[in-house]
């Protein structure tokens, strides 16, 4: 239990709210990354198996946009294989892009992004021709985008690693600026001096000449007390009288 006083009592609180509300932040952030990548695993494994049951030679296939214009993809006479190639390839650059995503790197939050919407558009594709399979991994690819795009996980992205103080968890010990030193460790003297500011043209002059030192001299004479044997009196003083 921490013991502040009186007049840091409201800081005190307001820095523990703080805390707790960053904490909060930081734990849905985490939770809203965890299902992104979920989402975009069981994407590139479906798309992985869907590739895998096209036909060995794919057919040319023609978009109409309106009764004047069409466009044609260039996927008349590709081979199943290389398309499966290419399609693990670009699925390897992006596990890998998903991996960095704990990291909240902007880098893999861009790709991913990019890869995932040449996704969406291909599986609507697919799915506008009739392939139902290609269902599963438009909603996942959709769910994944939708999640890197919330508002929080967005600008936890864009902090850098060492801004990113939201939960107070960090490596390494007290900051010896702010630690008390050791009991047995003793003080260093400090040296303290101050300087002068001079007005120019200022020489430097000898100090004056000391008057000599007097001599201590003593006018009073002290008589020794010399203790007389018989009387047990100094001698030179009279016994005084009763």
């Amino acid at each position: 239990m921490s013991h502040a006083p009186g007049s840091e009592c409201g800081n005190v609180v307001t820095l523990e709210g703080g805390h707790r509300q960053a904490a909060d932040i930081e734990r849905r952030v985490g939770t809203a990354i965890a299902a992104c990548q979920t989402f975009l695993v069981v994407r590139i494994l479906s798309v992985l198996l869907f590739v895998s049951l096209l036909p060995a030679r794919l057919p040319s296939v023609v978009l109409t946009l309106d009764s004047t214009h069409a466009v044609q993809l260039p996927l008349g006479g590709l081979d199943r294989g290389t398309v499966l190639v290419a399609v693990a390839a670009v699925s390897v650059v992006e596990l890998d892009l998903v991996y960095r995503l704990a990291d909240r790197r902007r880098v893999a939050r861009f790709g991913v992004l990019l890869i995932e919407a040449c996704a969406i558009v291909l599986t609507t594709i697919a799915l506008a021709y009739g392939a139902s399979l290609a269902a599963l991994p438009l909603v996942a690819a959709a769910g994944a985008t939708c999640v890197l795009l919330l508002n929080q996980v967005r600008w936890a992205f864009r902090l850098q690693p060492r801004q990113r103080t939201l939960a107070g968890h960090q490596q390494g010990g007290t900051f010896a600026g702010y630690a008390a030193p050791a009991l047995n460790c003793p003080r260093t003297p400090q040296h303290v001096g101050y300087q002068v500011r001079r007005p120019e043209g200022w020489k430097p002059q000898a100090p004056p000449s000391a008057p000599p030192r007097a001599e201590m001299r003593n006018d009073y004479h002290v008589p020794s007390r010399s203790v007389n044997a018989a009387s047990g009196w100094p001698s030179g003083s009279s016994r005084p009288r009763g």
